[in-house]
């Protein structure tokens, strides 16, 4: 038991290491959760027949197992190191399904066919007979599920929180590399194994093919439900590295409580046929009511509030745990009883349990593609997790047939839920449906607010996306500021175009080309059917092109230089974003950028802790020579600033800037934009040179992406003064950039002081702003507010008298 719980902790550890190394090289981590797991468990499938059929053969069958064990450590080890190094020359190979299915058979594939030729091996030593399968085999079974529970958190949180994904990769191999050596030592001094071969089969059992089929449909149904577990927790946590782990680790580990318990139920002498009714039973009853309790949490906070990620850990597994090990407890119950229902005349427990786990895993791996690619898409999140209950009822029904009374209450209450509406995940009574579709990355829905009319692109019922009213300015400016202060726009790559809105500014400027790109094709749809009045130039102009796909990825893989690349706002919270704030992210884009082009990193203040952003400007400042930090605009609730990057001075000057905003574009968007309407108020964006700031940034961690530490600190949501809006994001910000040095900036005659006064006045515009509104708990008198807000604008007049913005009362300019 000690070396199945071993190798399942190894093994899932090393899963977890290979999630990322996909998701750097593939793109996004759905598809590359989803490529890993499947060849995972199709590798591991074939190695199980191999070692089935292997296992016969040998008289120290605890010799297999150490022998294969140290050579799935070995080719663990090997490809990694080969695979490391294939990542940095091929970065030229098409963005094709089979380039990326053979990248991860490469990276996968050895360790987990030879880690499958070592399972029977166990079986044949500690199995005696058939009719122990389950109450002895599962005792094993299950503790490789637990250890595998374990391997999760440790693999996907904790081992690269502390040394870094190659550390974590390193104290995995070398875990299941002992744990083959032990088994080897070990087996040398056992007695050679003398076991008649089993010829019976299981009480219950009436065919021989029924209980290979059932091992199929098990692994089919339970690993579909683990991919639309995955979305689920998306609805309440979002889509951080925690909610994945806390899946992992609640189904897992659910799994090998399930089998431990069937075990002792067997051992208590209960048919394995009775008890194979009651746990798909009981799995169909809570993936029938999945749906009901999903939506009402969809609507629900329940962010993660931990200070540290190792309580945003143990957060997310209690919450995870909570909601899903009564499902995945009921599931785990199934393979073994089905392995004890399956029929294998003279043979040994080895090669019965070979046989039988490589038809579940089978199973598992077209599961896994089945719940994400085909019921998703067709059936959506609620009616694909009411498919998959259907499934266990028919198991139910055919296994042994139950009491008429108990399978006609449980078909009863599955047609109920079945016709039962359930209203769209994470719509609220103020919001109003206008679309909805469903995808591999979650439930796409377009919303608009019944207040103001402000149409939205809802994702995963967390994630809004875009805005209209209020929210268009901020989202022009996302490309218009960027573009302003670019010495050429004929080339411009957007990542993260979501609604189009931003992305369609840019065709604003004499763009020759822009690409836009977008990881989720649900959302590209929406934006195209229902964003038209916003952002039609995108998909009509001759000059645009959309492209579907990870964003880091087609940039690597473009071809030529790009004068502007501006990503859009991401999550902090989604598990991916750590990709896109990474060094390693930012040094390839400033390899992208041409002569004096600039790249460009909006960020979501108001969801950021200074910590957070701390490490943005630390890592960005690490990869870029020249940085500065720009705005959008004053809104004090919503603050959005940008990263400016570039291999040149970043142009600043007022030659420069008059020259801009005389041009044809300039003229026609100072009609729209206060900004553009002469260089001193161009000069208000301006919050500072990254690498003048005081107090600077070298404190905080880089994030990288052997060690992205961002991912684990992202999701916590800031409280209180923690929240960069309002005043707290003036702390954060124009405190640090009081002197007139600006190293990054070509400011050409324009006197230093003249510059800083420009970005002091800028702060104080942003404090009229934040003055003109209450922050919840806030009671300040209305002429109060007032004074306040004629206070700030009277400084920022007296800083640079000749710019012309007005902050009405409510915070706009």
């Amino acid at each position: 038991m000690g070396l199945w719980t071993l190798s399942g902790f190894s093994t899932l550890t090393l899963e977890m290491v290979w999630m990322r190394e996909i998701a750097l090289w593939a793109g996004h981590t759905v598809i590359a959760s989803t490529l890993v797991i499947a060849v995972f468990f199709a590798s591991a499938a074939f190695g199980n027949l191999w070692g089935a059929g292997l296992v016969g053969r040998k008289i120290r069958p605890l010799l297999c197992y150490g022998q294969f064990e140290v050579a799935s450590a070995v080719s663990a080890i090997v490809m990694f190191a080969i695979c490391r190094w294939l990542w940095g020359h091929v970065s030229s190979l098409p963005q094709s399904w089979s380039v990326q299915v053979l990248a991860t058979a490469l990276l996968v594939g050895p360790s987990s066919f030879f880690s499958g030729i070592a399972f029977p091996s166990l079986a044949e030593t500690f199995v005696p007979d058939v009719r122990h399968r389950t109450s002895s085999g599962a005792l094993f079974y299950g503790s490789n599920l637990i250890g595998a529970a374990l391997g999760v958190a440790a693999g996907g949180i904790l081992l690269p929180l502390w040394l870094g994904l190659t550390g974590a990769f390193a104290v995995a191999a070398t875990l299941q590399l002992s744990g083959g050596l032990l088994a080897w030592r070990v087996a040398r001094n056992a007695p050679c194994l003398q076991r008649e071969r089993a010829k019976e089969i299981a009480d219950d059992t009436t065919s021989a093919w029924f209980g290979w089929g059932l091992l199929v449909v098990s692994g089919v149904l339970s690993l579909a439900a683990q991919s639309l577990l995955l979305v689920w927790v998306r609805q309440v946590l979002e889509g951080s590295v925690y909610a994945a782990a806390g899946v992992l680790f609640a189904f897992i580990g659910g799994l090998g409580l399930g089998a431990l318990v069937a075990a002792a139920l067997r051992r208590c002498g209960l048919e394995s046929g009775r008890l194979l009714v009651v746990f798909a039973s009981g799995s169909a009853v809570v993936l029938f009511l999945l749906p009901w309790v999903g939506a009402i949490l969809s609507v629900r906070d329940l962010a993660l509030t931990a200070d540290t990620p190792e309580g945003l850990l143990m957060q997310s597994l209690g919450w995870c745990s909570l909601l899903l090990v009564p499902l995945t407890f009921c599931l785990g119950g199934v393979f073994p009883l089905a392995w004890e229902m399956a029929l294998m005349k003279s043979s040994g427990e080895g090669r019965a349990l070979g046989t039988a786990l490589a038809l579940n895993k089978l199973g598992s791996a077209v599961g896994t593609i089945a719940g994400l690619f085909v019921l998703m898409p067709i059936f959506g999140l609620m009616s694909g997790t009411v498919a998959i209950a259907w499934g266990y009822v028919f198991i139910a029904a055919i296994v042994k047939r139950p009491s008429l009374s108990w399978l006609g209450l449980l078909v009863v209450f599955g047609l109920w839920q079945t016709l039962t509406h359930h209203s769209e995940l994470g719509i609220t009574p103020d919001l109003r449906v206008v679309a909805s579709t469903s995808g591999a990355y979650g439930p796409v829905t377009v919303v608009e607010d019944r207040q103001s009319g402000s149409r939205q692109i809802l994702l995963n019922s967390r994630q809004r996306l875009s805005g209209t009213r209020g929210a268009l300015s901020s989202q022009r400016h996302q490309s218009w500021v960027p573009l302003l202060f670019a010495g050429k726009t004929d080339r411009v790559v957007t990542i993260g175009m979501a609604a189009g809105i931003s992305a369609a500014a840019a065709l604003d400027f004499p763009v020759k080309e822009l690409n836009s790109i977008e990881l989720v094709p649900e959302v590209v749809d929406a934006a195209r059917n229902h964003f038209g009045e916003w952002n039609g130039a995108l998909f009509t102009d001759p000059r645009s092109r959309v492209i579907v796909g990870d964003g880091r990825v087609m940039l690597a893989r473009s071809q030529g230089d790009f004068d502007a690349i501006i990503c859009d706002l991401f999550f902090p919270a989604e598990e991916g974003t750590a990709h896109l704030y990474s060094r390693d992210f930012f040094v390839t884009a400033r390899a992208r950028l041409s002569s004096g082009g600039i790249f460009c990193l909006w960020l979501p203040c108001y969801q950021l802790t200074p910590e957070t952003a701390g490490m943005i400007a630390r890592t960005f400042s690490g990869a870029f020579p020249y940085a500065a930090i720009v705005r959008t605009g004053f809104d004090p609730l919503q603050p959005v600033i940008g990263l400016l990057g570039s291999n040149e001075a970043i142009s600043m000057s007022r030659e420069f800037l008059s020259a801009q905003l005389e041009t044809p574009t300039g003229r026609s968007l100072a009609a729209r934009s206060p900004f553009f309407r002469s260089p001193e108020n161009a000069l208000l964006l301006l919050v500072g040179d990254l690498r003048a700031a005081d107090p600077g940034f070298e404190s905080f961690e880089e994030t990288e992406d052997n060690r992205p530490i961002f991912a684990f600190y992202g999701p916590r949501q800031p409280r209180g003064k923690e929240r960069l809006h309002g005043f707290p994001f003036l702390d954060w910000s124009g405190k640090r950039f009081l002197r007139a040095q600006f190293p990054s900036c070509d400011i050409g005659a324009f006197p230093p002081e003249l510059l800083l006064n420009s970005i002091r006045a800028g702060n104080y515009y942003f404090a009229a702003s934040a003055a003109s509104v209450s922050l919840p708990g806030e009671r300040r008198p209305d002429g109060v507010k007032r004074e306040q807000v004629r206070e700030y604008l009277r400084r920022a007049e007296s800083l640079a008298p000749k710019a012309q913005i007005s902050i009405d009362f409510h915070g706009q300019e």
